[in-house]
């Protein structure tokens, strides 16, 4: 049941950041400016926090799928964790960013901006969950297994503990397999669980 949590956790983070799949993806490290003509990457402390508070409203008070408030929003976060990656929130910024990749499935700057909350951010709160995510965007939206092994496994060497860990030992067992074949597993294992439980 645990598959069923994490595609639930999807699911909402996909509806949640949803605002078009038609954003075209940026340049590596590249800022473009918004729709309502602000450069963010040039913005001062104080204008960016500004920014980034007018930016989530719109984002929130959004109705309109075809917008590119949750892309704006993004592009405000990742260039306060640029500017400003050693100041309070940098760490939550990346990874807000990177939900909102993930949701509008801009995986090249979801891998980019997971893998960086992982790499600099040690001490940051959600960096186990920011680690299994970027092991999901790799299996599910790269499509590169190799790659989301490892990284769940490094999750579990670096979190064996943690409330995903079982999660992220199912999504090594399943890694490849369809959602038919995770289904009939599960019906297999719950059939002989039953036949086990009535012998006993």
């Amino acid at each position: 049941m645990k598959i069923v949590k994490i595609a639930s956790v999807v699911l909402f983070l996909s509806v949640l950041y949803a605002c078009g799949s038609g954003a075209e993806k940026q340049e590596e490290g590249a800022v473009e400016e918004s729709s309502v003509n602000v450069n963010v990457d040039k913005l001062n402390l104080e204008n960016l926090v500004a920014e980034i508070e007018k930016r989530e409203k719109a984002f929130k008070e959004n109705k309109t799928l075809n917008d590119n408030k949750g892309v704006e929003l993004m592009e405000a976060y990742v260039a306060y964790a640029m500017r400003f990656g050693n100041r309070e929130n940098a760490d939550e910024y990346l990874f807000k960013a990177g939900e909102i990749a993930m949701g509008e499935n801009l995986t090249v700057e979801a891998i980019r901006h997971l893998t960086r909350l992982y790499d600099e951010y040690p001490k940051y709160e959600k960096r186990a969950y920011g680690l299994f995510l970027l092991g999901f965007v790799q299996e599910n939206y790269a499509k590169n297994l190799d790659e989301a092994k490892r990284i769940y496994e490094l999750f579990l060497t670096e979190f064996p503990t943690h409330e995903m860990a079982d999660d992220a030992r199912a999504s090594i067992e399943n890694l490849g397999k369809s959602p038919e074949e995770i289904i009939r597993e599960f019906e297999r294992k719950d059939s002989l669980a039953k036949v086990n439980q009535n012998a006993a």
